[in-house]
């Protein structure tokens, strides 16, 4: 049995910050959200978190050929992600903080929208699927593209797919009638803007409790991330 190594919180935020230096997409979003964690959690193993996902993404692979249309290979993925492993939403306590350490998602099985989200742009990225994390007012889902059509993905929901209308509808519904959709909210986020809206989850969480030290980590983290982006991650032109 191999020892426990505990990773010093200083050293789990250079780690992110060297990290946050670099170039951050769909490949390495899961190590940038676990790099997140290790301060909360000193004793995780990030890379055998890695490779839990890419030994699913393994499983999804194998059920395909590279021959079969891509939405086969979706169906795969929802297949073994929602159906077999029961990856879902915790709806029943929303705010836990621990849905948005990936770490607790992998292990639990429950997240947020956009940390199930985070496993399931892993997954598709490892079997070779076109998917970006799209940021709606108050959910967050997956767009799932294809060469003549694009879908979208609710991983919160056990991974339904929604229409226009119904994306518009739940817009409609979260706002109190206030939004509507536009079309610059179906844009695909950077893998650094993702990073920064899980630890805004987090900031906000530790708020709402009251512990104003780690509400402060989280913002030193979004700011480290701002530090380093380029337009084309900031989502800008």
């Amino acid at each position: 049995m191999s020892e426990t190594v505990f990773i010093h919180p200083a050293e789990a935020r250079r780690r992110f910050e060297e990290f946050a230096n670099g170039e951050i997409d769909d490949g390495n979003l899961v190590e940038g959200a676990l790099l997140i964690a290790l301060e909360e959690y000193p004793a995780i193993d990030v890379e055998s978190y890695v490779c839990r996902l890419d030994e699913l993404a393994d499983r999804i692979a194998k059920r395909g050929s590279p021959e079969e249309p891509d939405i086969f290979r979706l169906g795969h993925l929802h297949y073994e992600l929602f159906d077999i492993e029961g990856f879902s939403g915790n709806e029943s306590d929303y705010y836990d903080v621990r849905n948005s350490f990936l770490n607790e998602v992998i292990d639990r099985k429950l997240g947020l929208p956009i940390t199930l989200s985070i496993v399931f742009l892993h997954v598709a990225h490892r079997v070779g699927m076109t998917a970006s994390g799209v940021g709606l007012p108050g959910h967050f889902i997956v767009k799932v593209q294809f060469p003549l059509s694009e879908i979208y993905v609710d991983p919160f929901h056990a991974g339904r797919t929604l229409t226009i209308g119904e994306i518009d509808t739940m817009i409609g519904e979260m706002s109190g009638g206030e939004m509507r959709l536009r079309s610059q909210f179906l844009r695909g986020w950077s893998g650094r803007e993702i990073l920064v809206r899980v630890l805004s989850n987090l900031q906000k969480g530790y708020q709402r409790s009251g512990d104003k030290r780690k509400a402060l980590s989280a913002e030193e983290r979004i700011a480290i991330l701002s530090r380093f982006a380029g337009p084309v991650e900031t989502g800008q032109p």
